[in-house]
């Protein structure tokens, strides 16, 4: 087992179709994929909208995330994470995607066998796909594990 972190993209608010969260392997070592959550925590009003997860070829440019380390004093993340990114990653492939109520949120929690490896040096995002009606705040969180380093 690697290092375990928590990559959280603080509350945001969203108009656009865009990618809220990228993660770059580090070159030397892979990251695992463990679960990822999207959710919305101020509007009231039902909307159905799809959230696609790819790989992606470039890394685009957002607000840069810390992740945190799930055991204390464990080693920082040797990759990057980015949150709300304002310059588009290219996108290379799609890996899931599903559209879903925003006052319910998505939540990827694949099995461990189905669990996506990012190669080191690579980039994987989370993309909201169509534009809110309105305004949304969005949280997108992620964990992750490194291996290798």
């Amino acid at each position: 087992m690697g290092r375990m972190y928590t990559a959280i993209m603080t509350p945001t608010s969203i108009t656009v179709a865009k990618t809220l969260i990228r993660i770059t392997a580090p070159t030397d070592a892979i990251v695992v994929l463990h679960e990822f959550k999207v959710t919305q925590e101020l509007s009231e009003t039902s909307e159905q909208l799809p959230i696609k997860l790819f790989r992606a070829s470039t890394s685009g440019t957002g607000t840069a995330v810390a992740p945190q380390p799930l055991e204390a004093g464990d080693a920082v993340f040797g990759g990057t994470v980015a949150g709300d990114l304002t310059v588009e990653p290219t996108l290379s492939l799609i890996i899931w995607q599903e559209a879903q109520n925003v006052l319910n949120g998505w939540h990827y929690l694949p099995p461990p066998e189905s669990r996506l490896i990012v190669s080191p040096g690579l980039h994987i995002a989370i993309r909201l796909e169509t534009a809110p009606a309105a305004a949304l705040t969005f949280t997108a969180m992620v964990v992750l594990e490194e291996i290798g380093g």
